[in-house]
This record gives structure tokens, C-alpha cells and sequence, in this order.
């Protein structure tokens, strides 16, 4: 028997490296727990990965919800939802906080998820895609997709040091493409890029003293440095010759401001700088990198499975303090509510699963004639066979909503 109700949830925070630490540590701060002493607080993972499962509170007992799931897959999923996901949690719900730059990584799709996992199942353990979506807490400074065409042709003449280091008559071919034809600029940008990362393997040398000779020069211009610049610097410091390096200016630079978001769908190359974000995700924990990082890189992978799609990121904007961002991934939608001090959220009797976090604000949760506080930091899991269901808020808020 399972209880329909809310269920508060016990959440596991991983400690990647790049993630804040000390004072500035978001997670710390919006859980309400002094941090320790440099140990990063990189993510809060809420959902039933086997990785890092999500616990619920069963009559006294803590109990992981992956195995809950096992037990009460209609209940908890709804019917539909465990139909169509084969009795698992359709989406990973989670808080990232970046300090320093992420890697260079891109994400297969189901076909090439369910490949990489029977061949590599210790680098690649899941055999799910991980389409996702970000949205800035305060603000992401990220790198998301090619950038144009044009902009790459002209970075090319602009950085000599990334042509030289390709070489090649690719460099060349790609200066002088000026038709409109799509298909054959991706396929361009694909040997373009294909060259650059199989060279970063196989003349290492070569790459340390390019990216050594771009530094040199940019800290001896007198020209304003630009903020792909500015980043390359910074970065080059820890990575010295690394070939995620040039891909700062490969790929389009955003700052998303409070509220926006960017949806990554499989195959876009991205890298997350700076900043506080609600993610969520496919049920998967797959990533394939080739930059930036210490962990393992595969290159050959990567380039195989980027869509080579060139043009501006596509950012989502809220248009209202309650938004829903729209996404073409089935797993999951993200909604944002900002209710106002007197007001109520009602549930929806559709079946669906929900996770709730409150970023900010209190409230008091109500159902079947029972209430219990909600505070700033708490998630809760709304499982599909809870029918009645409301929260009535003391004070503003900031609540996020990840469904199926």
C-alpha cells in the first residue's frame, strides 16, 4: 500500500570539482547548512538515478525511491509514465552550481546512448539519451552550439594561432565557402572541427606552444580583449594546452540572465563556465568529453555524434513570473511559479509525477486533511496517484516545477 501524499525528499550532493565552495556555495546557502572547507558543492541531484537515488520517508523509514518505484511503479509514475519509461524515473531533476568551467561534453542520442553503453557501460552507464534544459538561478555564463558560419570564418582569420594549428587545406576550403547551402557547411564545420580534435591527440606538442603563442599574444595587446579572450585566459592558466581552449571560440558565449534558459537536445557541444541553475534531464547520467577536464576524453566519439548544426544559441525567455519551458523532450517540462503572499497553487488531477523545489519563500502544503510546512531548499515528490493537493503561500515565492 502506498500513501498518496507529498513526500519530502532527502537528496545527495556531489562534490565535482568544479563546483562553489566556501561562502558563495549556492547549495550550502539554499539548503540552510554551513559549508565545509573547501569541498566544492557541484550538484543536488533530485530523482530515482541509480547513481544517486533520491530517499522518501515510508512510516518512519528512509527509503531510496528508485526501489520505491519497483514496488508502486503506477502509484508513484502514474500509469502511463511506467508504461512508457519501463517502470523508471523519466527525468533527473537537479541544482548545479559551477565555480569554474565544466568540460567541453556533448550528449548521444537514445540509439548512440544504448551503442556507447553496450561497448563502454564504465564510461557510458546509462543506456538512456540526455536531452536537458538549463535556467539560470542568477545568471550562466555557457558555452551552447556553433556559432555562425560567418563568425566561425571569421575567428579563423582572427585567431591565427586555431588555423595554424588545424592547417590543412580545410582551413582554406572553409575561408573561401561563401554559397548558403546548409548541408554543406555542416559538413564543412564537421571536418573542420574532426581535424582540430584528432590533431589535440595526435600532436600534442604543436597544440601546447599554439595555445601558448595565443596567450603571449593576448597579454601583450593593447587592443580590448574580447570575453572569448578574457575566458581563454583564464582558463589557460589550469589547462595550459588543451584543446577545449580554442573551442571557447568555436561555440557561441551566452550569459543567461535570471529566468532564461537554453534547451541542449542531443549532438550540441556545450560547456557551462559560471553560474547557478535548475537543470533537468532525461534519466541519464551519460556525458562524452573532449576538453577541459581531467576525466576521461573521447574524441573520436564526440566528433561522431555532434550534429554540426552552426547559428546563435536558442535561449527561452519567460514572458510571465509563471512560465512553462517548452521543450521538444518527451521525459519531462519545467515550469517556474512566482506566487505572491496570500495566493495557492492547486494540483492538476492528470496522473503525472512531479518534483517540487522551493528556491525561495514559504508555504504550507494541504492534502486529505493533513498540512506540512514547505520552506526554502525543500523538494518534494508529488507522486501521479496523489488527486487532491494544494499550497498556500505565507509569504512570496520561487517555486520550480520538473513533471512528467
Amino acid at each position: 500500500m502506498f500513501n498518496p501524499r507529498p513526500y519530502l525528499l532527502k537528496n545527495k550532493i556531489q562534490h565535482y570539482t568544479w563546483g562553489m565552495k566556501g561562502e558563495k556555495a549556492f547549495i550550502p546557502r539554499l539548503l540552510g547548512f554551513d559549508p565545509k572547507a573547501d569541498v566544492p558543492y557541484a550538484e543536488l541531484w533530485m530523482g530515482a538515478h541509480p547513481k544517486a537515488p533520491s530517499t522518501i520517508n515510508v512510516n518512519g523509514v528512509d527509503e531510496p525511491l528508485d526501489k520505491m518505484i519497483e514496488k508502486f511503479p503506477h502509484e508513484i509514475l502514474g500509469r502511463e509514465a511506467a508504461e512508457k519509461y519501463k517502470g523508471k524515473f523519466p527525468f533527473l531533476f537537479k541544482v548545479l552550481s559551477a565555480g569554474e568551467a565544466l568540460s567541453i561534453q556533448a550528449h548521444p542520442n537514445k540509439q548512440q546512448a544504448e551503442m556507447l553503453h553496450a561497448k563502454d557501460p564504465q564510461h557510458y552507464p546509462d543506456d538512456n539519451h540526455k536531452p536537458e534544459i538549463a535556467i539560470a538561478l542568477d545568471s550562466l555564463k555557457a558555452l551552447v552550439g556553433f556559432r555562425p558560419f560567418a563568425a566561425i570564418q571569421q575567428t579563423l582569420k582572427q585567431v591565427p594561432e586555431i588555423s595554424a594549428f588545424i592547417g590543412g587545406d580545410i582551413v582554406k576550403t572553409f575561408l573561401r565557402y561563401e554559397k548558403n547551402e546548409e548541408g554543406q557547411k555542416q559538413a564543412l564545420l564537421r571536418k573542420l572541427f574532426t581535424m582540430l580534435m584528432r590533431r589535440s591527440m595526435t600532436h600534442q606538442l604543436d597544440l601546447e606552444q599554439a595555445c601558448q603563442k595565443l596567450a603571449s599574444r593576448l597579454r601583450s595587446t593593447k587592443k580590448k580583449l574580447l570575453e572569448q579572450d578574457v575566458f581563454f585566459l583564464e582558463l589557460y592558466k589550469k589547462y595550459g594546452g588543451d584543446v577545449g581552449l580554442f573551442s571557447i571560440y568555436l561555440l557561441n558565449l551566452i550569459t543567461l540572465s535570471r529566468g532564461e534558459g537554453v534547451f541542449l537536445a542531443a549532438g550540441v557541444p556545450h560547456a557551462y563556465l559560471s553560474g547557478n541553475i535548475i537543470e533537468c534531464m532525461a534519466n541519464s547520467d551519460n556525458v562524452v568529453r573532449a576538453g577541459l577536464t581531467p576525466k576521461f576524453k573521447d574524441v573520436e566519439t564526440l566528433v561522431n555524434i555532434l550534429t554540426y548544426e552552426a547559428g546563435p544559441a536558442r535561449v527561452l525567455v519567460p514572458n510571465s513570473e509563471n512560465f512553462v519551458y517548452t521543450t521538444p523532450a518527451q521525459e519531462f517540462r519545467v515550469l517556474r511559479f512566482m506566487p505572491q503572499e496570500g495566493s495557492a497553487i492547486y494540483l492538476l488531477k492528470d496522473g503525472k509525477v512531479r518534483i517540487m523545489l522551493l528556491i525561495e519563500g514559504k508555504g504550507t502544503m494541504k492534502w486529505g486533511g493533513e498540512q506540512l510546512d514547505f520552506v526554502r531548499g525543500q523538494s518534494v515528490l508529488i507522486p501521479a496517484c496523489l488527486e487532491e493537493f494544494k499550497i498556500e503561500w505565507q509569504t512570496p515565492a520561487t517555486l520550480f516545477i520538473a513533471e512528467s
